[in-house]
C-alpha cells in the first residue's frame, strides 16, 4: 500500500527549507530552485506546492507568524493563570525576545520580510501583522489595571502599549545584533513596566 502523503507537513518541510535561507542570506536569495535544494526535493515538487515565489512567501510568512504565537503561546498561558495584569504584559513582551537558536532563526526570518516591506515602503497587505496583536492584547490588560489602580489615571493605556510594544521589538532586532542579551532585555522590559505598574502614583 502507498504512503500516504501528509500535504501541508510537506508545505511546512518546503517552509523551513525557506527559513533557513532567508534567516542567512536575506529574502533576495529565496527561490523556488534554491528551496527545492536546501529541501532536499526536486523543482517540479516545489511547484506543485508553490506556483509561484510570491505563494512560497505568502505560506512561509503565515507559517512563520504560527509559530511564533505557539512559542509565545504558554509563557503567556502560564502568566495568565496569575489573574496579574503586570506579569501577564511582562509575558506578552518578553515571550518575543530570541533565546534559542529556533528563535533566532525565526526572528531572523521575520526581520528578512520587514526588510523587504521598507524597501517596498508598505507591508504585503497578505502578511498579517503582529504587532497589533501585541498592542491590543496590552492596551486591555493596561485598562484592567488602570481600572484596579494599579497605573496612574493620568496614563493612556494605549500610548503606553503602542510603546511597550515598540520597545519589544527593538529589543529583537538589538538581540539579534548582540547588542544586548535576552537576560538584559528583560530586565529592560521590567525597568520600563516598574515606571507604569506604579500603584496609581
Amino acid at each position: 500500500m502507498p504512503k500516504r502523503v501528509d500535504h501541508q507537513e510537506r508545505r511546512r518541510g518546503i517552509a523551513e527549507a525557506l527559513f533557513r535561507i532567508a534567516a542567512a542570506q536575506g529574502l533576495q536569495a529565496v527561490t523556488l530552485r534554491a528551496v527545492a535544494s536546501e529541501a532536499g526535493i526536486s523543482m517540479n515538487l516545489v511547484q506543485y506546492y508553490f506556483s509561484t515565489k510570491e505563494e512560497m512567501l505568502r505560506f512561509a510568512w503565515r507559517r512563520m507568524v504560527e509559530l511564533t504565537m505557539e512559542s509565545a503561546g504558554k509563557t503567556v498561558g502560564d502568566a495568565m493563570a496569575t489573574e496579574d495584569e503586570r506579569t501577564i504584559v511582562r509575558a506578552y513582551l518578553t515571550a518575543v525576545l530570541p533565546e534559542g537558536e529556533r528563535d533566532r532563526m525565526l526572528a531572523a526570518v521575520q526581520i528578512a520580510y520587514f526588510a523587504v516591506d521598507v524597501t517596498r515602503g508598505s507591508q504585503d497587505p497578505d502578511q498579517e501583522p503582529l504587532l497589533p496583536h501585541l498592542v491590543n492584547a496590552v492596551t486591555d490588560l493596561l485598562r484592567k489595571a488602570q481600572e484596579k489602580g494599579d497605573i496612574p489615571a493620568r496614563l493612556d493605556p494605549r500610548l503606553e502599549a503602542d510603546s511597550l510594544a515598540t520597545m519589544s521589538a527593538g529589543l529583537v532586532t538589538a538581540i539579534m545584533v548582540d547588542a544586548y542579551t535576552a537576560e538584559r532585555a528583560a530586565e529592560i522590559v521590567d525597568y520600563r513596566l516598574d515606571g507604569v505598574f506604579t500603584g496609581g502614583r
